[in-house]
């Protein structure tokens, strides 16, 4: 790593653009040329990092470092098979460079060949000074295969190497929730913390897995200690909140959430988040208050234009609810639950063409419940349209035939039509299957109780 510091490397750099700028070529030693290079690459300048290395070549045609370096550029650049004919070279001058194996390992994991890239990777080792620094990439390519033991073994090495790195923690902690070994990890962070005490990402991790393992009360203690080391760590600050929901907590749940404000500043989500825990505590003033200032932070954050439309349908508050559903919908026009609670707002408001078109963009979607075709089927006899009220059924049918509640819906809505014939039908092929059509069709029909001839079918097929 070079230091932009240190005189020698200010000078150095001068006489070699020196150099370029006059054109006239001087010679500089190995590991001069290589220090060059890694500060144009490490800077940015790929040109000049390029440039040099060109130059080096043609001063130290036997050195493989130079078309290594080369190498390792055009990989970065994605240009692999210009990358692999300068591997070629430098293998010709150095068949046991670590640094050549290392290339032709990210080569690999960049073609989707972990377990080659691992190879190579392990290669490396055997002959590299210091193999450190392989580790990580050794546990990222088990990581890619799906191999998570083996991840495990390689990131615990690594983190022997740095021990400080955030990046390697996180990673162990995703592998250790990926085996559902929640037991091995609290294990883990537990030893680490007893040498690390003031490791806030450590107690972080920690906190998070006893969250899953749902032993809440040690999650909040650990993410309490996690704040106590660094008050301005906001993650910990969210994940305590979320513990302290899952807990039913939401007072200090919201409480938590502003606390972070204190080092960061809040957003939309924030708010979002606070406003949802005042409305499980009821307080929909409150919720609203906070949902209204989370889109004004956030404007394009859908859930809150949602939970917004929600609390306005509970207060009656139609219209407003209605501009905050279709502000939800054009934000996420993906997301069929959007649709559902439009339309049950169009309903309640008369607009009923309009709750017809929600279906319509449901079923596009491809989301074939059958609630959704019963839902639909009803709105569509509201409207008079009884024919294809009875198609949907029928589609939803073809979708769910094991659905008892579409089988009973349709039977029921035959009744009514009097159509007895084809609703006995119906039913006593769901009775005959041992379903639970009889008790839907009573269920979605308390009316037809009254029917004799239908009670006396129910009561032959009654288990």
């Amino acid at each position: 790593m070079f230091d932009a510091e240190q005189p020698d490397t200010e000078l150095l750099i001068q006489r070699f653009e020196r150099m370029m700028k006059e054109e006239d070529v001087r010679f500089f030693d190995v590991e001069e040329f290589e220090y060059i290079a890694e500060y144009y690459l490490e800077t940015g300048r790929y040109q000049k990092a390029l440039h040099a290395i060109d130059i080096a070549s043609s001063q130290h045609p036997q050195v493989a470092a130079f078309p290594l370096k080369r190498a390792q550029y055009l990989v970065a650049m994605d240009k692999i098979d210009l990358a692999e004919q300068e591997l070629d070279r430098a293998e010709s001058l150095d068949p046991f460079n670590a640094d050549m194996l290392i290339a032709r390992a990210t080569i690999a994991s960049k073609q989707g060949l972990h377990s080659q890239a691992i190879r190579l990777f392990k290669s490396a080792i055997k002959t590299a000074q210091d193999g450190g620094d392989i580790y990580p990439m050794i546990a990222a390519e088990y990581q890619s295969l799906g191999r998570y033991e083996e991840a495990v073994k390689f990131l615990k090495l690594s983190i022997d190497e740095f021990p400080d790195d955030e990046l390697l923690l996180y990673n162990l902690a995703v592998c250790f929730d990926m085996l559902n070994q929640g037991e091995k990890a609290i294990e883990f962070f537990t030893q680490y913390i007893e040498k690390n005490p003031y490791h806030e990402i450590a107690w972080y991790h920690l906190g998070i897995t006893y969250s899953k393992m749902n032993n809440f009360e040690k999650a909040v203690w650990a993410l309490d200690y996690a704040l106590v080391i660094d008050d301005s760590f906001t993650a910990a600050y969210y994940e305590k909140a979320r513990v302290l929901e899952r807990m039913g907590l939401f007072q200090e749940a919201a409480d938590t959430l502003r606390a972070s404000f204190e080092s960061d500043e809040p957003t939309g989500y924030s708010y979002y988040r606070i406003g949802n825990c005042y409305r499980q505590m009821g307080q929909q003033d409150e919720a609203l208050r906070a949902f209204k200032h989370a889109i004004q932070l956030d404007e394009e954050l859908d859930e809150a234009h949602l939970e917004l439309a929600l609390i306005y349908l509970d207060q009656e508050r139609y219209y407003e609810s209605i501009h905050a559903i279709k502000k939800a919908v054009s934000l996420d026009k993906e997301n069929p639950d959007y649709y559902v609670i439009a339309a049950d707002i169009y309903k309640k408001v008369g607009m009923l063409l309009e709750a017809e078109e929600c279906y319509k963009s449901i079923l596009q979607l491809g989301f074939h419940e059958p609630d959704i075709f019963i839902d639909y089927a009803e709105l569509l006899l509201d409207l008079d349209m009884v024919d294809q009220a009875m198609a949907q059924l029928e589609e939803g049918i073809k979708f769910n035939p094991d659905s008892d509640e579409l089988h009973a819906v349709m039977a029921g809505y035959l009744f009514s039509l009097d159509e007895r014939d084809e609703a006995f039908s119906i039913l006593t092929k769901g009775l005959e299957n041992g379903s639970t059509v009889g008790e839907a069709i009573i269920n979605y029909f308390p009316h037809l109780m009254d029917d004799f001839e239908l009670m006396q079918v129910l009561q032959k097929y009654k288990p």
